[in-house]
């Protein structure tokens, strides 16, 4: 009787794991799809002119027209969390897993920052898209505008953290809060950009959704290689 309890506590145990697993692993894929549909749109409506272009000018002129030197001074700050604060945290959790010999999520986290830097430079370059122009600019970027690194890259590097931390933890109450806040500062970020006029909203659209699609394709690829990440 004992010995039954045991297998069936294991295969109880085993379900949970293979739930767990799948659970992620369609987060991933579902992530890394709708993102890809996003951002092959928004990079389509750019390239022929669609609408979206209009909106993107009126949009940031109007950002640009109510911009006070207190509000500018803190999207410079908030913006500052997808540049030098992302830096500090790539550091952070990348010592983190050294020090701890957790060599496979720190490889995974290496190809996700890694990857989402090339991969933004790569896009970047095939679009070459100009920023926004203003005779008295708030702030000055000089490399090409679609989509916005800061944003792609805050959205894979807090998303990625937040991955991490999520599955490392029980509690339903302390998983919704690490969510919200990765939501927080990457829906931030994004806003401080586009309101210091380095970038159109379709910039920051597009890089949210190339970052979502790296993003699910690495949350994917740790589910697939490493099942019980810790």
């Amino acid at each position: 009787m004992r010995q039954l309890l045991q297998q069936g506590g294991m295969r109880f145990k085993t379900f949970l794991v293979v739930r767990k697993i799948s659970v992620f692993l369609i987060f991933g894929l579902v992530l890394s799809i709708l993102s890809l549909w996003l951002f092959v749109g928004v990079a389509e409506d750019i390239l022929e002119g669609d609408p979206i272009v209009d909106v993107d000018a009126a949009f940031a002129t109007e950002l640009h027209r109510e911009a006070t030197p207190f509000s500018t001074s803190v999207y410079i700050l908030i913006s500052s969390l997808g540049a030098q604060g992302i830096v500090a945290v790539a550091v952070v959790v990348g010592l983190y897993y050294a020090l701890r010999r957790q060599w496979l999520n720190l490889i995974f986290w290496i190809i996700a920052l890694g990857g989402g830097i090339l991969l933004n430079i790569l896009i970047k370059t095939v679009i070459a898209r100009p920023r926004p122009y203003f005779v008295d600019p708030l702030a000055l970027e000089r490399s090409y505008s679609f989509p916005s690194a800061h944003s792609m890259t805050s959205l894979i590097t807090y998303g990625m953290l937040a991955y991490f931390l999520v599955v490392s933890v029980r509690n339903r109450y302390v998983r919704i809060v690490i969510v919200f806040v990765a939501a927080l500062f990457i829906i931030l970020i994004g806003i401080s950009r586009m309101a210091l006029g380095l970038h159109y909203f379709s910039d920051v659209l597009g890089g949210f959704a190339a970052g979502g699609m790296w993003l699910g394709i690495c949350i994917v690829a740790a589910n697939i290689m490493k099942p019980r990440n810790t």
